[in-house]
């Protein structure tokens, strides 16, 4: 694998290991606290006794947070963090309750404690989101929307049964525009990589690259595979996009998991790539393929500067001539005439090369 390969995939494994940039909520200032300022001063006193007097008659430990931004976090997230900051509610019996709006980003969201939960059900907060808060708050009615909650909230702790067709979880509207384009956006995100792969083969031919074109059938192969992608994490996005509108964070997760795969299925095509789009990779490319082509011969043949030889045939002399071989006779006269009859070398000399 190339070391660029090696590296970016270090990167991103880090950079998911990190945790997101948490919300920071500020310290508990009162019941009600608005950052962006959408309360007058006198519905600021009005919310404040009506959250005092849910305290008295049952219980309720609640408070409203009008935040300025979510700090690019998720409002589920926002409320958790906030919830456990300000410590609503009484130490055992978890009886604190959080409305926090983002007018900014346009998010809501009801925090029940523990002890609450069996009188604010999550069907009966989201029936209150749909049909009391969303209604007014599109219309400004900030005040009004947030008045309203609290007195449905505070007839379900009593035990009564509050006229709110949300709380019935039979009541579920289908929302198939945006199943069909979840969906479709997930089909189309995922075939952006062998879209992208083919453009960049097309610049490689173009500029003369032809010993780096992807084998016949792999293209196929690259559509088959991404789009298995997309229709599998596709119908996830949209199903549970559907079912948890309210509790969106599980589509991050889910991209996440999606990004991975098409990342580790993507790593022996990013070399390809490069040579596609990289003249000095595609140079070193070809050297490794006529190192590994040299690796493959026998010690007899090897390939030097495209020229096949057989070093049994290339002589001692700087020309690569073979030296004339010595007769018998000749050697053996010579021997003669040059021993004098057992002299010992002092080791003097001298050596040399060419």
């Amino acid at each position: 694998m190339a070391v660029w390969v090696r590296r970016l995939l270090v990167f991103l494994l880090v950079a998911l290991a990190m945790p997101a940039q948490a919300f920071q909520p500020p310290e508990f200032q009162g019941d009600v606290l608005d950052e962006a300022g959408i309360l007058a001063v006198d519905e600021l006193d009005m919310l404040r006794e009506r959250i005092h007097t849910l305290r008295e008659e049952s219980g309720v430990w609640a408070a409203i947070y009008v935040t300025a931004s979510l700090q690019e976090d998720s409002i589920e997230n926002a409320a958790l963090v906030t919830f456990a900051k300000w410590k609503l509610g009484l130490a055992g019996k978890d009886n604190g309750l959080l409305v926090l709006v983002a007018p900014a980003e346009r998010r809501m969201r009801i925090e029940v404690g523990y002890g609450l939960e069996g009188w604010i059900t999550d069907a009966f907060a989201m029936g209150i989101i749909d049909e009391v808060y969303k209604p007014a708050f599109r219309e400004g009615r900030y005040a009004a929307g947030l008045m309203q909650g609290f007195e449905l909230m505070a007839q379900a702790v009593r035990g009564e049964a509050p006229n709110l067709v949300g709380s019935a979880p039979d009541q579920v509207e289908m929302d198939w525009g945006g199943f069909l384009l979840r969906f479709l956006s997930s089909m189309a995100g995922n075939l952006v990589p062998p879209l992208l792969y083919i453009l960049a083969e097309r610049h490689g031919r173009a500029r003369g690259r032809a010993g780096a074109i992807t084998p016949k059938g792999e293209h196929r192969m690259l559509f088959i595979l991404f789009g298995f992608f997309g229709l599998f994490f596709g119908l996830f996005y949209a199903v549970f996009g559907m079912a948890f509108d309210a509790d969106p964070e599980i589509l991050p997760v889910l991209m996440t998991m999606n990004g991975m795969f098409a990342f580790m299925f993507s790593l022996p095509y990013l070399a390809r790539v490069r040579r596609f789009l990289s003249a000095s990779a595609y140079r070193r490319w070809q050297a490794e393929q006529r190192l590994l082509r040299m690796r493959k011969r026998t010690r007899n043949k090897r390939q030097i500067m495209g020229r096949w030889f057989d070093p049994a045939e290339v002589g001692v002399s700087q020309g690569g001539t073979k030296p004339e071989p010595r007769s018998s006779s000749s050697s053996s006269s010579s021997s003669s005439s040059s021993s004098s009859g057992g002299g010992r070398s002092g080791g003097g000399g001298a050596s040399g090369g060419w």
